[in-house]
């Protein structure tokens, strides 16, 4: 795997190289920001690199190592977020590729069902440790990673999306709701 990173990062160097070497100058502003927008992808789709090679390969390794299996509800959740990353991969390209602003809505709407998603895996994996199941308690820590991982990984997938919003003026600038008062915190001396 080390080496397929390897290989992730040179092509990601070269896009880099290639786009710094644009003169920006002669670029009008579509280009300009077409530009950045490739440089922005090639950055996440390292990054996502990244994640695989230093957290979901290590948790394989580690599973296979000790021989372990995760429960079977555990296995159709990680499965679950698994295949929905995959098709999250699939959109985040075809928004790459098309600059279509509803598929980047249903790229942003996807990522917001990833993070719920992984939040009710967590919860129920929680409550499985809480019940003893034996396979939940072997593989906590790896299953809570796993969980993190891809949505991270989905995370940076759904970044293709926001500049094609952002340029339709579809983008708040925070998740915070516009009516919540941010109360500042009181000075601890």
């Amino acid at each position: 795997m080390s080496l397929l990173d390897d290989d992730v990062d040179a092509f990601n160097q070269a896009i880099k190289l290639y786009l710094t070497r644009l003169d920006q100058t002669e670029l009008d502003d579509d280009d300009a920001r077409r530009s950045a927008e490739i440089m922005s992808f090639a950055i996440n789709l390292e990054h996502v690199g990244d994640i695989v090679e230093s957290g979901l390969c290590d948790i394989a390794g580690k599973i296979a190592k000790r021989q372990l299996k995760f429960s079977a509800d555990g296995l159709a959740e990680i499965v679950a977020l698994y295949e929905k990353t995959i098709s999250n991969m699939q959109l985040s390209q075809t928004v790459f590729m098309t600059r279509d602003p509803q598929l980047a809505r249903q790229l942003v709407a996807a990522k917001v069902d990833v993070r719920r998603l992984e939040a009710r895996s967590a919860s129920t994996h929680i409550q499985r440790v809480r019940e003893r199941v034996p396979a939940s308690v072997e593989t906590s820590s790896m299953h809570l990673d796993l969980l993190r991982d891809l949505k991270r990984i989905n995370a940076h997938l759904a970044s293709v999306a926001y500049p094609i919003l952002e340029t339709k003026g579809e983008l708040d600038e925070s998740r915070l709701r516009p009516n919540a008062v941010l109360e500042p915190k009181p000075v601890v001396k």
